[in-house]
């Protein structure tokens, strides 16, 4: 057997193996070179956030005013969520 008879022989069990089912590998008595590992998901982190009041806007973009009717509540002012900046250490 020529060594291109031997890479195109490699060559098609690697397609076969790619596009087959876990299902038919696990009926495949001979062992394959290539060894499978199940890949535990990274942890999905939030980024950082802090709250910080700033001035209400209206659809338009302009501010908003305070309603005088009602004393308890400040239509003027919101809270929005702001990501934490990073320092960067090495810049001084």
């Amino acid at each position: 057997m020529s060594i291109w008879n031997t890479v195109r022989a490699n060559i098609r069990a690697g397609i076969k193996w790619a596009f087959s089912s876990d299902e038919d590998l696990e009926d495949k008595s001979e062992d394959s070179g290539v060894i499978r590992r199940k890949v535990e998901p990274k942890p999905v982190t939030k980024p950082k956030t802090t709250t910080k009041r700033v001035r209400a806007r209206t659809i338009k973009g302009r501010y908003k005013g305070d309603d005088k009717s009602t004393p308890d509540v400040d239509e003027a002012w919101t809270t929005t969520k702001v990501p934490v900046r990073r320092v960067d250490k090495t810049k001084k």
